[in-house]
């Protein structure tokens, strides 16, 4: 059978054919894509061969190309439908009060009395009413009592631990001063239950209460969700989301709900894996770079080289502006970064690395760089680094030259054009180049980092054409001057997308021979009268393999 759109206003993001006003489906695949009169003729000769048409007229709406997210962390989405929510919490106390409003209900909907409470999203540069701090151990005891906690920063690069949770991880006095910076400590030594990076890391993988059944849950959960935002591929990091990095169990889960036929959205993961041999035990267990299947597949290894601008952990060069004792963090040594790259490409794995500093981009780079110089020519990877936030010009020039890509969140400036400058001084009047980056032939594909922000692709257009902020009193713009055309920005996610993970000859454009995923928004996205309009715009219809996956009731 072949359903056959017409009367559609269809932006394909195909520079051959740029508007078409019908396309076909059939297979899951596109067909044909043409005109009006063009589609009429298409249906005849299908008929007069005896095929079955079904002809669908879409009263002159916008059609495009399915979004997808180039990064984010679905099953940590997932999880919030489980988690304490802390966004939007204005002191300490109010982080306080939402643990204790979870405590009650205990025993019912809330997790059980001796089960370790997650929490995550406070952002201390939010608090508006008392000490703008982490919050520590002390904090959450006072609110919990001896019931082990973590409740994890919005960047999700910071955590704070109850003291019942310290003691059940053997985080001793000792213990804690061990980790050096990953872990934080009073003036005479004392635990303050705050932990950094990888040390963060490790304890969130002893800490989860997923399993089997509540993942399936909540992944379907968070699959309706993103489908209504027009999200056909997400690519996520979600290993270290999951008990003890199982991410046999991961793939179990969504190969399951992939044969039932529940899970329509497609998933490419970036695979954390932060030292060589969890790299290698990865490929022997059989999980290898790209592949046929277009549904699940692994589009690299993925790494994390530093922290974040908003805990003062990015990487940088030069000291933090409104905090000169510290640079930030790097995660790895240069040795260290050196071996890790040269595993991953000698096992046919891109590396994909969370860098936001300028130091950390520049090592990363340099790294990159190092192991293409002992690599025949013919040998080339897929790298990227995500976010790619402080940056100067002879660093974005280096993203061309190396041809990296670069997986940026345009939606992060809503709230860091109000730290950037005090976090950085003068680097601020060259940072968050992502259309530079664009002119110079980068590629450049847009993601989310969910649950960071919301995966919602809508807002990350806005804010990468208008440079304005989405919250607060007064519309704030950040360096005008690098706003993407619409055009840009949706190409940024789609056909980018689809280049990111290696797919850029099936998905992401609408064309004969390409995965049929299209979205039906509201109103056409290239003919607003005002780019203040993409905050309104809504999805009607999201199709995955030309199947009707989501429509707005």
């Amino acid at each position: 059978m072949t359903e056959i759109f017409t009367n559609a206003t269809v932006t394909t993001m195909d520079e051959e054919r740029p508007e078409a006003e019908a396309f076909a489906v059939s297979e899951g695949v596109f067909t044909f894509v043409g005109t009006g009169e063009e589609a009429r003729e298409y249906a005849r000769r299908l008929e007069s061969e005896g095929k079955s048409v079904i002809l669908t007229d879409l009263a002159g709406k916008s059609v495009l190309p399915a979004f997808q997210d180039s990064h984010m962390h679905f099953v940590g989405f997932a999880k919030h439908f489980i988690n304490v929510d802390l966004n939007g919490c204005a002191s300490i106390q109010e982080v306080q009060q939402r643990l204790r409003d979870r405590l009650e209900r205990s025993g019912t909907d809330g997790p059980e009395e001796d089960a370790w409470m997650e929490a995550t999203g406070w952002n201390q540069d939010y608090f508006t009413e008392g000490e703008r701090r982490f919050p520590t151990a002390k904090d959450l005891d006072e609110a919990v009592g001896d019931r082990p906690v973590i409740a994890l920063r919005v960047c999700e690069h910071v955590g704070v631990v109850s003291s019942a949770g310290m003691r059940l991880l053997g985080l001793t006095r000792e213990k804690v001063r061990e980790l050096g910076e990953f872990a934080l400590t009073d003036e005479a030594g004392e635990p303050l239950g705050i932990f950094r990076e990888k040390v963060l890391d490790q304890i969130r993988s002893r800490v989860h209460i997923l399993n089997r059944e509540i993942l399936e849950d909540i992944i379907l959960k968070a699959q309706e969700e993103a489908l209504s935002y027009g999200l056909a591929t997400i690519h996520t990091d979600d290993i270290g989301f999951m008990p003890d990095e199982d991410y046999h169990l991961l793939f179990s889960v969504y190969r399951d709900l992939l044969e039932r036929g529940e899970l329509k959205i497609r998933i490419c993961q970036q695979s954390l894996r932060q030292r060589p041999e969890l790299i290698r035990k990865y490929y022997e267990d059989g999980f290898r770079y790209g592949g046929n299947d277009h549904h699940l597949r692994v589009t690299g290894i993925k790494l994390l080289g530093d922290g974040s601008l908003g805990a003062r952990s990015a990487g940088l060069r030069r000291p933090y502006a409104d905090d000169p004792s510290t640079c930030g963090l790097t995660i790895f040594t240069e040795d260290q970064l050196d071996e890790l790259v040269e595993t991953a490409h000698d096992l046919g794995y891109p590396v994909l690395v969370h860098a936001i500093g300028d130091r950390t981009i520049e090592m990363v780079l340099d790294a990159l760089e190092r192991d293409k110089r002992n690599r025949k020519p013919e040998e080339s990877f897929r790298d990227g680094v995500v976010h790619v936030q402080i940056t100067d010009e002879a660093l974005l020039e280096r993203f061309r030259e190396q041809d990296v890509m670069a997986l940026v969140q345009p939606i992060f400036i809503d709230y860091d054009m109000h730290i950037v400058r005090e976090r950085t001084g003068d680097m601020a009047d060259t940072s968050y180049a992502w259309k530079t980056l664009a002119d110079k032939g980068v590629h450049v594909s847009f993601g989310t980092d969910c649950p960071v922000e919301s995966c919602e692709p809508l807002p990350n257009i806005y804010t990468a054409v208008t440079r304005h902020c989405l919250t607060g009193d007064e519309q704030l713009t950040y360096r005008p001057e690098e706003g993407m055309s619409v055009y840009e920005a949706v190409r940024a996610c789609t056909v980018e997308g689809a280049y990111a993970s290696g797919e850029e000859d099936v998905k992401g454009m609408i064309r004969e021979g390409m995965l049929a995923d299209f979205i039906i928004p509201d109103r056409d996205l290239f003919s607003l009268a005002d780019p203040e309009e993409l905050r309104k715009i809504r999805i009607l219809a999201t199709y995955i393999d030309g199947e009707k996956v989501y429509e707005r009731a």
